[in-house]
């Protein structure tokens, strides 16, 4: 699963400039509809897997993909784990 992101990741990479090019003459309504016809045509070729959508978050020190804190780009587990050792300065658990 790792290696499938991060080929999802680079295929994104690769492939974010022209998409977006082609999604700007696509929706200017200042275009010829052939120009505009053609920007959608060759953006449908583009591969699926290419699409920032199909990119998944993914906790770096465990992998898992689920419940991910964009942030710190950790897990709620890892991020829980590491917080009560205090590595985080100015998080600590809540004391009621």
């Amino acid at each position: 699963m790792r290696n499938r992101d991060y080929k999802r990741r680079n295929l994104f990479f690769s492939h974010e400039s022209k998409r977006r090019a082609l999604n700007v003459v696509a929706a200017n309504q200042n275009l010829n509809i052939f120009l505009r016809w053609w920007a959608q045509l060759e953006k449908s070729k583009l591969p699926r897997q290419s699409s920032i959508c199909r990119v998944k978050n993914r906790c770096v020190e465990t992998d898992r993909s689920r419940s991910v804190i964009n942030v710190y780009k950790l897990s709620r587990l890892e991020f829980r784990r590491l917080a009560s050792r205090g590595l985080f300065l100015g998080i600590r658990k809540s004391s009621w």
